[in-house]
Order: structure tokens, then C-alpha cells, then sequence
């Protein structure tokens, strides 16, 4: 039986678009380092793209050995809470920090489908806390930076920017370069801890978040929602091979490194969900397409070319075969209807 458990992991690429941007400041290129990974450039276009976590977990391992940063993680996560899309606008127009960091665990789900954070209270302190984190050694000490600066940045929209936790417990070894990096300078810090951990005095629970910072996340354009990590092993191969489109049509191969598994284990898993590779890739375009139909100012050839096919004609043909009608004769029904 294929369940959630089975499900691909899969986080928004703004992530990937923070540690590149922080490879690229470093003087290493972001764009060889995505290519040698198999990881197409397309991903970092849409920050609210969705694609396998092991794709980010790769490249922010390979980036901090690149780049001789052991803290890269930290350079990456100066990204502003508020520009973290529809995450970091529903934290931000929270009323007190109990409720932002509650809603930054009930939406961390929605960034990434492992993101497991809680928030639990012992006596006078409120820890905010993170499952272990997946990955090799350098891979998740590098998110799990990312994740400190984060949190810590939810924490300091109350208590001010140069506030500092009592101590810290990281998953991450306690290497030179990392006991010296900011922000962890000083700082009591317990590394190699089961999770993550950051103590929290009860005091600045109840505190209210800069009106300003409220009313500038209620100010903005609504935000673009992204649709949630799927939770079935199916939904979320579909939601992993939209960004690949653009490229063509994605090698078998190319799905099962995605969902981390063999060319053979992703055919027994689609073959017993009644399922055949082609016929997903199929209906992954097919999904894309039509709501790009839906607007006139988005060419029928721009849109054969971004869900994968070299020619009109080839696509015309596959939509037939879906649609019983030609793309350019469905849009017209959706603007005469």
C-alpha cells in the first residue's frame, strides 16, 4: 500500500534560491553547481516552485565545501522573515510572538513536507524546537543554519535585533569555524543535540509584533499560495516533475534520482497504483497547460514549449488525445463560455 510515508519530500525552491545567491556572493557560481547536480535552472525561476529536498540538501553541501564556509547556511538565512512569500507574511501579521511561532509551525509544513517544528513550555522558558534534520553531516548542518536565522529572526521581531538566547542546541558538531561564526559567538551551545532548540524567557511570549511589520504584511499584494506538498507518493512525483518540463520531456532516470529511489522501484510503485511513467509525465503537462490556456496573453507556442514539447504540432496532438480538441479550439470555449 503506497501512504504518506511514501511521499517524495518536497520544499519551496526559495531556499535553493537563498543558498545560491549566497554562493554566488561567496565568488562560486551557482549555476555549474545546479548543473553538475542534475538540479535544472528553472527550479530557482518561481520561488514557490516545489521540488525533492534532497535537491537542496545536495547543493548546500556541495555550496559550504566549495565556498570553505562551514557557517554558508548563516550567509543564506539573512533572507528577511517577510520575504519568505506566504510563510513569511502569515508570521509577520501575527498579534504576539505565542501566535507567530504557532503559526510558523502549522506553515512550515506547507515550505516543506518534513518540517517538523513545535513549541513546548518547561517552567519560565518556551522552547522552539525542529526535528532532526535529513542529510549528510555538512548537508544539515548547513539547512539547520539556515533554520537558526530564521527562527531566530521570528524571535526578534519582539525582542529586538541584537537579542540573544541563553543557549542553543544544534544538531551540528561543534567544528573552529562554526563555534566562531555569528551568531553563535559566545553562545552556550550544545552541539550534536537530538533536535533543534532555541529556550525562549515566557516573558516575550505575550509580546505584540512591530505594528509596522503587521501592517506591511496585510499591505502587500495578496500573496501567491502555493499548492501543498503532496502527501501521497504519486502527487508529489507530479509536483517534482513540473519543474523539468521546460527541458523536455524527464528521463525515467531523472524521476527516480528525484524521488530517491531506482528506475525499477518507480515503476513497481506506479504499476501498483494502476499507473504508467509516460502516462504521469502526460498528465503533468496536461495540468500545466490548462490553466495557462486559461490566458489569452500567454501564446499556444510559449505554452507547448514550457510543459516540454520542441513543436506545436506535437502538442496539439497530445492535447487532442486529452482533450478531444485542439488547444487554441479549448481556449476558445473558455472565452466564449
Amino acid at each position: 500500500m503506497i501512504g504518506a510515508v511514501d511521499a517524495i519530500p518536497l520544499i519551496r525552491a526559495r531556499y535553493l534560491q537563498a543558498f545560491a545567491a549566497a554562493s554566488e556572493e561567496m565568488g562560486v557560481r551557482s549555476s555549474r553547481m545546479l548543473g553538475d547536480l542534475g538540479i535544472p535552472e528553472s527550479v530557482i525561476d518561481d520561488p514557490e516552485n516545489l521540488h525533492p529536498a534532497t535537491q537542496l540538501l545536495s547543493f548546500a553541501g556541495r555550496a559550504a565545501k566549495l565556498t570553505q564556509r562551514a557557517d554558508l547556511g548563516l550567509v543564506a538565512g539573512r533572507t528577511k522573515l517577510e520575504d519568505h512569500g506566504a510563510f513569511g507574511a502569515r508570521v509577520s501579521r501575527s498579534l504576539t510572538l505565542h501566535q507567530a511561532l504557532g503559526t510558523f509551525c502549522a506553515e512550515a509544513l506547507r515550505e516543506y513536507s518534513k518540517a517538523y517544528f513545535w513549541i513546548e513550555r518547561r517552567g519560565e522558558t518556551t522552547w522552539f524546537c525542529r526535528e532532526k534534520i535529513d542529510g549528510s553531516l555538512v548537508e544539515r548542518q548547513q539547512v539547520e543554519l539556515y533554520l537558526v536565522e530564521l527562527m531566530l529572526q521570528t524571535i526578534r521581531t519582539v525582542a529586538g535585533p541584537d537579542w540573544r538566547p541563553r543557549e542553543l542546541w544544534l544538531q551540528a558538531d561543534g567544528e573552529r569555524q562554526l563555534r566562531d561564526a555569528e551568531p553563535l559567538t559566545g553562545l552556550n551551545v550544545r552541539f550534536e543535540s537530538p533536535i533543534l532548540a532555541i529556550p525562549i524567557p515566557r516573558r516575550l511570549m505575550i509580546r505584540t509584533l512591530p505594528r509596522g511589520l503587521r501592517e506591511r504584511s496585510r499591505a502587500e499584494p495578496s500573496e501567491v499560495v502555493g499548492e501543498s506538498p503532496a502527501t501521497d507518493f504519486v502527487g508529489s512525483l507530479k509536483q517534482a516533475l513540473r519543474v523539468y518540463l521546460s527541458s523536455g520531456h524527464p528521463r525515467i532516470e531523472t524521476a527516480a534520482s528525484a524521488a530517491g529511489t531506482s528506475v525499477r522501484t518507480l515503476q513497481r510503485r506506479l504499476a501498483t497504483a494502476g499507473l504508467s511513467y509516460s502516462g504521469v509525465v502526460d498528465e503533468v503537462r496536461l495540468q500545466t497547460a490548462l490553466p495557462l490556456l486559461e490566458d489569452p496573453a500567454i501564446a499556444v507556442t510559449e505554452i507547448a514549449y514550457g510543459v516540454g514539447y520542441s513543436r506545436l504540432s506535437h502538442f496539439t496532438r497530445a492535447f487532442r488525445r486529452w482533450a478531444g480538441v485542439s488547444p487554441s479550439e479549448y481556449r476558445a470555449d473558455l472565452l466564449t463560455s
